[in-house]
């Protein structure tokens, strides 16, 4: 009986040890055109994520959302560590089927964990046996991080913590005392950058802390109130519009989460309106260029109400300055002051009349931050190329430069002077004939500036970004230029 008993218990032993090397030996693997996902049968969580786009076969962009070494998934402790330790060296026994995969422990307290997995929409759902006090960590690892960028580019290198909800997206790393930091069952939370994401959703809730030890690699934890099968749904993939609002309607608020709710609108009819040029034209680069032209002429009834009352300005100081100079030569103080006024009075003219143009000028705004937010956040355009320019997303890069400079980085980029130099071009041709001559320099002085001051902004911005400005730029050039030569020719004769 004894010898019995012996010989079953090591075969036991023999066949339990085979189990866990075989289950050692071959993680579980999900594998499809656009991504591929593997389960360690070590601690049964996620451990790689590989998403591609459109495939993994083709070019296009592809990167690891889990990886041991980048952003990874893994139990946290909230006051047993040895439980946790023992619970992440568990091994078990696989069985999949499909999609569909059961995860049961080996040895000491039975667990099991289910995972069900929906390729097309980048989406995981786990059941998860998980003892009280025991939680999620989601954190993000270097490569998960944008490649930072120099000067004002900076903007568009941050990973943060996020959570969406029907009330919007909230940044978790935000230094604010009254921030709710639980999550709601119909909610998600997870990492994002600019343009990929890991999301989290609890069916039955979580609380949330955050924590962030190196810069751009913050921890999201989540902690569940009770023990026992934890459900979770689990999204890794782009941050674009069809793929958020395929997974959940929600998600769409991750985008341009920054802006008013109609100023998103405008900045989402953008967004829709480049996607359907590039379905007709099939590259990017002539896409955001045919882009510049839409708006161009969508946006002509409220340049050309610009463009009358710059003319209505240009008109009255023509008209006041020969009597405002002479005012400012002969006069001072509030003696000038009240003459001044004066003058104003005489010719029926606010004394707040140069408003008018800065309202010309106002009223395009919502357009600018529509369209500056949409290009920097366009997945559409990440890796995209065009001409010399191998990633839209980034600045265009045209050559390596021998030293770096501060601010500017090393590397040419030649977008931002193409730019620039249409600005000037058109800032020398554009003259109003009702304009002395002093005024036409200090308008032409003005406009130097501001071209200097959108060079500084937007010289290590993306090269779609300043694809699209330079165009815009080209496009105003050619409005005016029959104007100016005819001017010029009247000027001749």
């Amino acid at each position: 009986m004894t010898v019995r008993f012996t010989v079953t218990t090591l075969l036991s032993w023999l066949v339990l040890l085979a189990s866990i090397g075989n289950v050692g030996a071959a993680n579980p693997v999900f594998s499809a055109p656009g991504a591929q996902l593997v389960i360690d049968s070590r601690g049964g969580l996620p451990v790689e994520w590989l998403v591609c786009r459109p495939d993994c076969q083709a070019d296009g962009p592809r990167l690891n959302l889990l990886d041991p070494q980048g952003n990874n998934l893994r139990l946290a402790w909230t006051g047993d560590p040895v439980l946790v330790q023992s619970m992440a060296q568990t091994v078990y026994q696989v069985r999949q089927s499909g999609n569909e995969l059961r995860l049961t422990s080996l040895a000491g307290r039975q667990l099991e964990h289910r995972y069900r997995w929906f390729p097309e929409q980048g989406r995981l759902q786990a059941e998860l046996d998980l003892p009280p006090g025991v939680g999620l960590e989601l954190r993000a690892g270097p490569e998960f991080a944008p490649e930072a960028l120099p000067g004002f580019g900076s903007i568009y290198g941050n990973v943060r913590p996020v959570r969406v909800s029907s009330a919007g997206q909230v940044w978790l790393d935000e230094p604010d005392e009254d921030l709710d930091m639980s999550l709601d069952a119909a909610a998600w939370a997870g990492v994002r950058q600019r343009f990929w994401a890991v999301l989290l959703q609890v069916s039955g809730g979580a609380r949330l802390s955050t924590a962030t030890a190196i810069e751009n690699q913050p921890t999201l934890a989540f902690a569940f109130d009770t023990g026992g099968p934890v459900r979770i749904e689990l999204l890794a993939g782009p941050v674009d519009r069809a793929w958020l609002r395929d997974n959940d309607p929600v998600l769409g608020e991750m985008l341009f989460a920054a802006l008013w709710d109609w100023l998103r609108a405008l900045t989402t009819g953008m967004l829709l309106l480049l996607a359907w040029l590039q379905s007709l034209v099939g590259n990017p680069g002539v896409a955001i260029m045919l882009l510049s032209l839409c708006v161009k002429i969508l946006m002509y009834p409220l340049t050309w109400i610009a463009d009358r009352w710059q003319a209505d300005v240009h008109r009255i100081q023509a008209l006041l300055q020969p009597e405002l100079d002479a005012i400012k030569r002969e006069y001072k103080g509030e003696e000038a002051h009240n003459r001044i006024l004066a003058v104003y009075k005489k010719h029926d003219v606010s004394p707040w009349f140069t408003l008018k143009s800065a309202a010309g000028f106002l009223i395009q705004i919502p357009v600018f931050i529509a369209a500056f937010d949409m290009l920097g956040e366009n997945f559409a355009l990440y890796q995209a190329q065009f001409l010399w320019i191998e990633d839209l997303s980034k600045p265009d890069r045209l050559a390596a430069m021998p030293f770096v400079l501060p601010f500017f980085g090393g590397w040419l980029n030649l977008m931002p002077f193409v730019m620039t130099g249409l600005t000037l071009a058109a800032s020398t041709l554009q003259a109003d004939p009702a304009l002395t001559e002093a005024l036409r320099r200090q308008q032409r002085l003005r406009l130097f500036l501001m071209a200097a001051a959108f060079f500084l902004l937007f010289y290590t911005f993306p090269a779609g970004m300043v694809l699209y400005w330079a165009t815009n730029n080209l496009l105003h050039l050619l409005k005016i230029l029959p104007g100016s030569l005819r001017a010029r020719g009247t000027a001749t004769t």
